[in-house]
């Protein structure tokens, strides 16, 4: 089973920053999943909200704000003041941090206006970083990865999914994924055994508690996210 850190190990650091990342490193995991999206001047940074406010206390949303800006701000004091070094990072700075130690999920985050331009951005980072093959990419947005496929037809790819109103093998054949991330409390033992039948591969989040922890790889997914390397 893949140990996968969620947006590093957002349990003991705070999420996506290079301490976070570095911990997952040290504690042994195999991917973290992080979340990318687009500045005002376009350049792919890790990070997970749409505002600042939650993790900054900036009400200002990520779109509007030029790298240059968001390098200025604090991510790491809202977790604790320790961290107040931490800053946001672009998906090529945690590319190379990275390399040679952790896969990567990256997360999408949905933008309809500019789907287009991140993927093919998305694609071309992982060209000419050579990455390609060390990285899942996953998104709310089914279309996107339907495109990014497109571009890339043996890069892995994965829908995301919060709950099911249609048959997950007709949601990961539209989209032409490699496979499904379903949160933990949609999988059932049919759930996997439907995915596994099908040759896809399930990997699921965001597990924090141990007795489901332990439902899931008694089920046979591919692979779990957490918080924390303690379940591992």
């Amino acid at each position: 089973m893949i140990k996968i850190g969620h947006r590093g190990l957002a349990g003991i650091a705070p999420e996506n920053t290079k301490i976070s990342f570095i911990k997952a490193i040290e504690y042994g995991l195999d991917m973290v999943e992080l979340d990318i999206q687009l500045t005002k001047d376009r350049e792919l940074i890790v990070f997970h909200d749409y505002n600042l406010q939650r993790i900054a206390g900036i009400d200002r949303r990520v779109e509007d704000m030029t790298l240059k800006e968001l390098k200025e701000v604090d991510v790491g004091s809202f977790f604790d003041i320790k961290f107040s070094d931490q800053r946001i990072l672009t998906l090529e700075e945690v590319i190379r941090l990275l390399r040679g130690n952790l896969k990567i999920n990256i997360e999408i985050k949905i933008n309809r206006k500019e789907a287009r331009f991140i993927s093919d951005k998305l694609i071309a980072i992982l060209d000419r970083e050579d990455f390609q093959d060390q990285v899942i990419i996953s998104s709310f947005d089914h279309k996107m990865i339907k495109y990014i496929k497109s571009l890339s037809p043996t890069i892995k790819t994965v829908i995301l999914v919060s709950s099911l109103t249609i048959k997950p093998i007709e949601l990961i054949n539209s989209a032409a994924a490699d496979g499904i991330h379903p949160h933990h409390l949609v999988i059932t033992e049919n759930f996997v055994r439907e995915i596994k039948k099908k040759g896809f591969f399930i990997n699921t989040w965001t597990v924090n508690d141990k007795q489901e922890f332990k439902r899931l790889s008694e089920l046979g997914v591919d692979g779990i996210m957490s918080d924390y390397p303690y379940f591992f």
